[in-house]
């Protein structure tokens, strides 16, 4: 029987897999749009639904694209996905994006995957991977809607450079390689849109916690986090300190 980080790798690769066809399909006869995000947003969840009715059926799901009830409340055990996380960057024909897959237990992220092809990799509790330190100088990364907002003061305290993409989970996995030093995002995030680099990033030896330093919880009534910061050990608490000296 598969492990729940097993679970999750798996389909958060076959996922990935499936998308990349997708995304092909339309690439070559010229179809890309809000069109294709739509078709593959909904793909996406119908797989990992199907996959989770077949090899955790008693588990609870919470999916963006999904119907959200009371009932994962009352579950132990609640998966929480995003079934492709940077949906305009895919409909455009970019490869900044991402599928998450983790599973919570109480409230804790554990198992988890983040499939990024664009990357070329899937990046999992099932086959942890230390992360690395490659950039000189240090990089931060953000998103563009938080460029002028979060990375300045964090670039300035570290004597870093800015850079911004789409999706949550590329941002987190590329502090995993090393490629940058610090995601920051410290605005509200919706669960599903970190729940799985949280759990990815902790695997790797890094930091994910909240912009104020204090750990996230999931499976909230709910479901959103007041941000996210991915950091490695030595570097969080400069982070923190110069989100909280603007806000």
């Amino acid at each position: 029987m598969s492990t729940d980080d097993e679970v999750a790798a798996d389909l958060a690769s076959f996922v990935g897999e499936e998308l990349v066809a997708l995304q092909t399909r339309a690439k070559t006869s010229r179809q890309l749009g809000w069109w294709l995000e739509d078709e593959a947003d909904s793909l996406a969840h119908d797989l990992l639904v199907k996959g989770f009715t077949e090899h955790r059926p008693e588990d609870a799901v919470l999916s963006e694209e999904g119907t959200d009830t009371s009932a994962r409340l009352s579950s132990a055990r609640a998966w929480i996905v995003d079934p492709l996380d940077g949906s305009s960057g895919f409909g455009s024909g970019g490869d900044d994006w991402a599928v998450h897959v983790a599973l919570t237990v109480d409230g804790e992220a554990t198992a988890a995957a983040v499939s990024v092809p664009g990357l070329g990799e899937v990046f999992s509790t099932a086959r942890p991977q230390q992360a690395t330190v490659t950039s000189s100088p240090l990089v931060v990364v953000t998103g563009r809607s938080r460029s002028w907002i979060d990375g300045p003061p964090v670039a300035m305290a570290l004597g870093a450079t800015l850079e911004t993409c789409g999706s949550a989970g590329v941002k987190a996995m590329l502090v995993v390689l090393g490629e940058a030093d610090v995601y920051v995002h410290a605005s509200p995030l919706y669960e599903w849109d970190v729940c799985a680099p949280v759990a990815v990033a902790e695997s790797a030896g890094l930091v994910a916690c909240a912009p104020d330093g204090s750990r996230l919880q999931f499976n909230n009534r709910r479901p959103v986090v007041p941000g996210i910061v991915v950091t490695r050990p030595e570097l969080v608490d400069r982070v923190v300190s110069a989100l909280n000296v603007t806000t």
